[in-house]
């Protein structure tokens, strides 16, 4: 009997990956998946993007101390680069009105400061994160021409998250650690070597993060990944896509619940708010009836605050977070307020170019309300824009607040095209998700690639007017 041909590729594939395993432990799927990616990198000019963006949830170490973002970033500028040179691709699309300049600014501001405040000796390891936000910005403003450009992107996006969700599923049910540093600082660990992600579990905690450094980045990465498959499953044709689809958004469902991010809901509802603004008459009165209402509780913290804790501790006593390892959810509201308070105190001392880059760890506790009581604070300040100006200083601040602008405006231009309208409804809803969420949490990787997605459908646009 004779075995087909068909099956000798997957069976030599799932030998190599086994004994890769048995040989060298679980990284050596790492280093398999990264060989691959390479490969796939050298096969077509596009390639090294779209890894570029499936890589936007891995975080975890490859080898030594070198995360995959870290392995993967300069090897997929030098091949963008690499295959302009020889005509095979284009150049990075860098000076583009007024989008690519605020950028410019924001990324060289970001570098000074880090020399300014620290010295070049002490370089930190953040620095290396701008490379990273730079390449996703510029590569997708290079990449996405067209809506079918566009069309594929968010096929990456989507593929990624089912890959994700499953990662996350196997951490929930059996126990699957990554090595990551979000688990391996969970719990005590004991005399006897058992790290804290196994003592979470026997103690029945559960707390997922994926392939991220912390479940709100994964979180984070949902609130863009879940909308996008969304979308392609509302407007795909094929019945047997549409079925695929809808098992990817029921599993990205089942592991954003276990990422436990409760400050991801409000993003998540805001998406929801913006999609149905455009569909129905009826949202769009509601919409504006709670507007006047939160603009009349804005003028009252106090209000405003007993209203969001009364919600947390309603969701709190449903039991739906029992086997979270978090924080109550009052206390959870509490940092965050304070670290808010103390960046803005922090900023007011170094208005113009901050304490460099990822350092307001260093810097903003220092600087708390006298009134603040709660026990630890969190590594940042939960606030992406107060996050930034007191960081990078008022320079920096302004061309991310311009970039944040520039965005909306791209959006509205694009929702006059027939043909990319359904693509700025999603935008929208995406960005003011995303915007809503960062009020209460720190930078992420996401929004360096959604910020350049809607300057690419703005660009879409008016070559098309």
């Amino acid at each position: 009997m004779k075995t087909s041909q068909a099956t000798v590729g997957p069976s030599l594939a799932g030998a190599v990956l086994g004994a890769s395993v048995l040989a060298l432990s679980t990284k050596a799927l790492a280093i398999v998946v990264a060989g691959t990616a390479l490969a796939a990198m050298a096969s077509s000019a596009v390639f090294p993007y779209y890894i570029l963006v499936a890589t936007i949830p891995v975080q975890v170490d490859l080898l030594g101390g070198i995360t995959v973002t870290k392995f993967i970033t300069p090897l997929a500028i030098g091949m963008v680069l690499f295959n302009a040179l020889i005509y095979r691709g284009p150049w990075p699309v860098i000076a583009r009105w007024p989008a690519g300049y605020l950028a410019i600014v924001f990324f060289v501001t970001s570098m000074v400061s880090l020399f300014l405040a620290e010295g070049v000796r002490g370089f930190p390891g953040e620095a290396a994160k701008i490379p990273v936000y730079w390449a996703l910005f510029f590569f997708t403003l290079t990449f996405n021409r067209t809506a079918a450009d566009f069309r594929r992107l968010l096929w990456i996006i989507t593929i990624t998250g089912i890959a994700e969700a499953l990662i996350t599923a196997a951490q929930v049910q059996y126990g699957f650690v990554m090595p990551g540093d979000w688990r391996s600082n969970i719990g005590l660990p004991s005399e006897g070597g058992m790290d804290g992600a196994f003592m979470s579990f026997s103690e029945g905690k559960i707390r997922a993060e994926g392939t991220t450094a912390h479940p709100i980045l994964l979180a984070s990465f949902f609130l863009m990944a879940i909308p996008c498959t969304a979308f392609l499953f509302m407007t795909e044709g094929s019945s047997r896509v549409k079925v695929f689809l809808c098992g990817a958004l029921v599993l990205m469902g089942y592991a954003w619940f276990y990422t436990f991010a409760r400050s991801s809901i409000i993003g998540f509802a805001v998406v929801c708010v913006v999609t149905m603004w455009f569909h129905s008459k009826l949202t769009r009165n509601l919409v504006l009836a709670g507007i006047g209402i939160l603009i009349t509780g804005l003028l009252s913290y106090q209000v405003i605050s007993q209203v969001f804790q009364t919600g947390i501790q309603l969701f709190d006593s449903q039991s739906l977070f029992g086997k979270a390892d978090l924080n109550d959810g009052s206390g959870s509201f509490d940092f965050r307020i304070e670290s808010i308070v103390g960046g803005w105190n922090l900023f007011w001392v170094h208005p113009w170019f901050g304490v460099g880059f990822g350092q307001s760890i260093n810097h903003y506790t220092t600087y708390l309300p006298a009134w603040a009581t709660h026990p630890f604070h969190p590594a940042t300040i939960h606030n992406v824009f107060l996050e930034v100006a007191c960081e990078l200083g008022v320079f920096a601040t302004s061309a991310f607040i311009g970039l944040w602008i520039w965005a909306f405006v791209s959006v509205r231009r694009a929702l006059r095209i027939v043909e990319l309208r359904p693509y700025a409804v999603l935008l929208l809803g995406i960005l003011l998700g995303q915007a809503a969420f960062l009020m209460i949490t720190p930078m992420v990787r996401e929004i360096w690639l959604t910020l350049a997605m809607a300057t690419a459908i703005g660009h879409m646009a008016r070559k098309a007017t």
